[in-house]
């Protein structure tokens, strides 16, 4: 099962750690940045914390240089939104 976590606030660790156990009980994780959410693109613990997680954020709200965040465009975040068994926001 893939599950879709919209991250647009900047205090989201209940949200990480729901993710993280629909990553433990066997789901591929997409945690997609906006908003106020993109400040975690930039925290190393945060990513660290994530690095079980696909990752992403749009290109025109942040365009990230590091490996670990994909920079994408709204075509992408709809064909992820419908590839996904279920979503999430954390807003």
């Amino acid at each position: 099962m893939e599950t879709l976590v919209i991250v647009s606030r900047a205090h989201a660790d209940t949200a990480f750690s729901l993710a993280e156990e629909m990553h433990k009980d066997g789901d591929t994780v997409h945690i997609f940045f906006t908003g106020r959410g993109t400040h975690h693109c930039d925290r190393e613990e945060s990513l660290e914390k994530l690095s079980w997680a696909s990752l992403y954020s749009f290109e025109t709200e942040f365009d990230s240089t590091r490996d670990e965040i994909k920079a994408v465009g709204y075509d992408f975040f709809v064909d992820l939104l419908t590839r996904c068994d279920r979503t999430f926001s954390w807003i």
